[in-house]
């Protein structure tokens, strides 16, 4: 099924992407985890062929940032993915004791200058 996307954010608090605007553009190639809440702005029914397609409108969004919760969401998404999908997952307390047998990347902004 298809599902457009509205261009439009929303205004004010309910829009945390000013937060960083910084770190897009010094790393535009990077990716942001965010949470986003949506609903449904319009249906549009295509008269020749009977489709409806649905447009979605962002209500808030939120970037969580480098932080365990940003891993935990990317956890969460890849997990939701896997679901929709059919593929297999592992339970979520274990795939996070299989993380846990790696040690965590250094991150550059948390090294010891020393």
């Amino acid at each position: 099924m298809t599902v457009h996307l509205s261009g439009a954010l929303p205004v004010g608090d309910t829009n945390g992407l000013g937060s960083i605007s910084g770190k897009l553009c010094d790393d535009p190639e990077s990716v942001h985890v965010a949470v986003v809440l949506l609903d449904c702005s319009k249906i549009t029914t295509n008269t020749d062929n009977g489709d409806i397609v649905p447009t979605c409108r962002i209500r808030a969004i939120e970037p969580v940032g480098t932080t365990e919760d940003a891993e935990e969401m990317r956890r969460l998404l890849r997990r939701a993915y896997e679901r929709r999908t059919g593929k297999v997952e592992l339970p979520l307390d274990m795939e996070k004791e299989l993380e846990n047998l790696y040690p965590a990347p250094v991150d550059d902004d948390d090294a010891d200058p020393s």
